[in-house]
């Protein structure tokens, strides 16, 4: 699957699951404002080991959630997604970014989505929002439905950063990934660091066996 269209239906699905539903509205289905919760769940998506840590630290808070996540972590390494899924994002300012300018340009064209950028009534920031529209709604229940094993893939794995994430603002995910040393001490403009290492000793400590 060449990564123009990866990246393509990453962020029209991250705008779909993560934005909240519009009820009665002729044009739009569902609204997401934040282009930094964006990158922050691409980076998730896109780093396999990043998404592994993050649910282990989950499991160490909630014991109530260990078995579910032990198996979700078993199977990202079993399929090897840390080598085979990973596509490398780059650390500026504010962590993880890739312009998403063309990808959001193209979506529009195609009437998948709506997006506008306003400045906030403070004039401090601009403020950007994402709409899904009717026919980005029957896109995604059409691409639901087909036999596409890369696709399904997306669609299940944001599924899950939902499930597990989706409380979260992009502020609050930017500093779960800062948390992280690695990722912390990434100079700018350098591929954040992979941490397979520190995946496998979490999960040792937590369930008292090696992760293969």
């Amino acid at each position: 699957m060449e990564k123009v269209y990866k990246d393509r239906i990453r962020i029209f699905l991250i705008i779909y699951f993560f934005g909240e539903p519009i009820n009665n509205n002729p044009k739009f289905t569902r609204l997401l404002k934040s282009e930094v919760k964006i990158q922050k769940i691409h980076f998730l998506i896109r780093n396999p080991d990043y998404l592994a840590y993050e649910l282990l630290k989950i499991s160490e808070k909630k014991p109530n959630e260990r078995d579910n996540i032990k198996l979700i972590v078993d199977n990202i390494f079993k399929n090897k997604e840390p080598k085979l899924k990973k596509d490398e994002m780059e650390k500026y300012f504010f962590g993880a970014y890739e312009s998403i300018d063309e990808i959001i340009s193209f979506l529009t064209s195609l009437d998948l989505i709506k997006f506008e950028s306003k400045r906030s009534s403070s004039m401090k920031k601009i403020e950007k929002e994402y709409y899904i529209t009717k026919k980005g709604e029957s896109f995604f229940q059409n691409k639901k439905n087909e036999k596409n094993t890369h696709a399904n893939w997306y669609f299940e794995r944001c599924d899950l950063i939902k499930r597990y994430f989706g409380i979260y603002s992009g502020s609050e995910l930017k500093d779960l990934q800062y948390s992280i040393e690695e990722y912390k001490e990434t100079k700018y403009n350098d591929f954040i660091r992979e941490i397979t290492s520190n995946v496998k000793l979490k999960y040792k400590k937590l369930y008292k066996k090696e992760l293969i």
